[in-house]
């Protein structure tokens, strides 16, 4: 029993650590990149090659 509430303990305080306060993530501007180019069409992939049929 007493090893559950260490258990509990650890991760609650992992929890604290780790967890973000919303208030930072609202004060920081996040800029948001385009990846391949300017934001352009980006084309489809090539189709598959023909299979041969068993």
């Amino acid at each position: 029993m007493k090893k559950i509430y260490i258990v509990l303990f650890t991760v609650l305080l992992n929890t604290i650590f780790i967890s973000c306060d919303p208030q930072d993530l609202s004060e920081n501007e996040v800029e948001l990149q385009a990846c391949c180019g300017d934001g352009g069409d980006i084309p489809p992939p090539p189709p598959p090659p023909d299979l041969p049929v068993n």
